[in-house]
C-alpha cells in the first residue's frame, strides 16, 4: 500500500497537474501578494495565454484592482520569479465569483482601519433625528465639516483626504488614479 504522500507526488507529476501548478502556487500566495482584505474579495481563476484571470466580488473591486494590476503583477514576479513567463497581464471580472467557495465577508474593524481610504467615524451625538430636509442638510453639513477638518490635505491638489491614502501613495486616491490613467495612456 502506497502512502498518501507518494500518491500525491505521482499525481503532481501528471500533465494536467503540471499545467495547474503555477495557479496553485498563486492561490497559496494570493493573500500575501494582495493583502488579506483584498484576498477576501478576489480569487485567481486561471492562467491562459499569459493572462491571469481573477474573479472579484463586485464591479467596484474589479475597477480598483484594475488600477492596481501593474503593482500586483510586479509583486507576483518578485515573489514567484518563474511566473514572469507565465503571467504578463491580469484581468479582473465578477464572472465566476459565485462559483468560488470563498464569499465576500464584511471586514472586521481592524481590517477596515487598514484600508487606505478609511476615515475614522465621528462619534454620534445623542440628538433627535431631523424633522425637515433643511435640518437634515445642516446636520449632514456639520458632520462633513467636522470630518474634513480632521483629514490631511493632498500635497498635489490640496483636497482633504484620509491619512492612509497619503501614507500609501503620497497623494490622494483621485490624484493617484489620474496618475495611473495618464501613465497607462502614455504606455500604450
Amino acid at each position: 500500500m502506497q502512502s498518501l504522500q507518494t500518491l500525491m507526488r505521482q499525481l503532481e507529476r501528471t500533465p494536467g497537474w503540471q499545467i495547474a501548478a503555477p495557479l496553485r502556487q498563486l492561490l497559496a500566495l494570493w493573500p500575501r501578494l494582495v493583502g488579506a482584505a483584498v484576498a477576501q474579495h478576489s480569487t485567481p481563476n486561471r492562467i491562459q495565454r499569459g493572462v491571469l484571470y481573477v474573479s472579484v466580488s463586485s464591479a467596484a473591486w474589479a475597477q480598483t484592482l484594475t488600477f492596481e494590476r501593474l503593482r500586483i503583477l510586479a509583486k507576483i514576479h518578485e515573489q514567484i520569479p518563474a511566473m514572469v513567463s507565465d503571467v504578463q497581464e491580469i484581468r479582473f471580472s465578477t464572472a465566476r465569483w459565485h462559483q468560488n467557495a470563498q464569499r465576500s465577508r464584511s471586514l472586521t474593524p481592524s481590517q477596515q482601519a487598514q484600508h487606505p481610504s478609511w476615515i475614522q467615524p465621528v462619534p454620534r451625538l445623542s440628538q433627535p433625528l431631523p424633522t425637515t430636509a433643511e435640518t437634515a442638510f445642516r446636520a449632514w453639513s456639520h458632520h462633513m465639516r467636522t470630518q474634513l477638518a480632521t483629514q490631511s490635505s493632498c500635497p498635489k491638489c490640496k483636497r482633504p483626504c484620509p491619512t492612509q491614502e497619503l501614507e500609501r501613495w503620497t497623494v490622494c486616491s483621485i490624484c493617484m488614479t489620474h496618475y495611473w490613467q495618464t501613465n497607462l495612456r502614455e504606455g500604450l
